[in-house]
């Protein structure tokens, strides 16, 4: 049976970086050093040869924090045309893992396919001592190549796990288990042997995955983030109106409380159109359609994170879809 045919592309992040030393573990950004193109495949060569034929595609290699929206428009028509011109089983994007979770999520909504799309990264850069990256890039090729993989929607394949696009979060600055499906649990993993172990399917997000396909990304409508804090007043609020955004995801506390004054702005912001979210900034957990948040006519984001209800909100508006629509998608299974 011949090897599967898997599209890596190079987007940046940790994966590529050098740092000052192999014992530079933590400022090695602030070198500005990268591999050179092709370098990171070659480093691996030999072992992808006999998981999958692989091609590497190059793009702008940028760190993660650093990508905007036209960024990621180019990256996702990429990805499509990858698939869609029928060259590749399945594709893998190396990316900088501090946005790589919302680049996950906005693929997983926005690309109509079967296929697997895996995103990977690394913890550690290239010039590290004991670096995770080039093991971590097998085994996502891996589990590109995998038919277990097939219909899953977007994946994200670090440190031998498999986490699905809605479920995943990075939790920890620094060590090389930093990701995690905090409602959840990953979805599988990949053993010593290589095998590919999917234990159990996504059923959430499921329903959403290529549901946004022919939004144009170059033109989404600004949606801002507004954390909640002891003492937060409506200042911020009221500064995302004034700045144009048509929605805002408020991270509030618990399951879904933002202070008094900011409760005033944003009643005051729904009351001139814009859309409000209400997610959480805690970690994990739901935020439940409490009578006076739907009272208010605002959305409970469920157990989506602030930072991926912000994606969806995005999209949905853009899209064109009313109110009831938008929170039909933030509860859908």
């Amino acid at each position: 049976m011949s090897l599967a045919r898997v599209a890596v592309v190079t987007t940046g992040g940790t994966i590529d970086a050098l740092g000052a030393d192999r014992l530079d573990l933590a400022a090695y950004l602030e070198t500005g050093r990268r591999l050179e193109p092709g370098a990171l495949l070659d480093s691996v060569a030999v072992e992808l040869a006999t998981v999958a034929r692989v091609t590497e595609v190059p793009y702008q290699r940028v760190a993660a924090h650093a990508m905007t929206d036209a960024y990621l428009a180019g990256l996702r028509g990429l990805v499509a045309e990858l698939l869609a011109r029928g060259g590749a089983d399945g594709v893998v994007l190396t990316h900088g893992t501090n946005t790589l979770e919302e680049t996950a999520w906005l693929l997983h909504l926005t690309v109509a396919t079967d296929a697997p799309i895996v995103l990977t990264g690394a913890m550690r850069p290239a010039s590290a001592l004991s670096g995770d990256g080039p093991l971590n890039l097998v085994e996502a090729v891996r589990v590109a190549a995998s038919p277990a993989a097939r219909g899953l929607g977007v994946l994200v394949v670090m440190d031998d796990t498999v986490h699905g696009a809605r479920d995943v979060a990075k939790t920890n600055t620094l060590r090389v288990d930093a990701f995690a499906s905090p409602m959840t649990g990953p979805l599988g993993r990949v053993d010593g042997d290589g095998r590919v172990v999917i234990s159990s399917r996504p059923a959430r997000g499921a329903a959403l995955r290529g549901a946004y396909a022919g939004v144009d990304l170059h033109a989404l409508p600004r949606v801002d983030v507004v954390a909640s804090h002891q003492g937060a007043d409506g200042a911020l609020v009221d500064a995302a109106v004034a700045a144009g955004a048509r929605g805002i995801v408020s991270a509030a506390t618990g399951d879904g409380y933002p202070t008094p004054q900011q409760v005033e702005a944003l009643e005051r912001a729904s009351a001139a159109g814009v859309a409000i979210v209400q997610s959480t900034r805690v970690g994990s957990g739901r935020v439940p359609p409490l009578p006076a948040l739907l009272g208010r006519g605002w959305i409970p984001a469920d157990d989506l994170g602030p930072w991926k209800a912000r994606i969806l909100l995005r999209l949905a508006l853009a899209a064109g879809e009313d109110l009831d629509t938008v929170r039909a998608r933030f509860a859908a299974d």
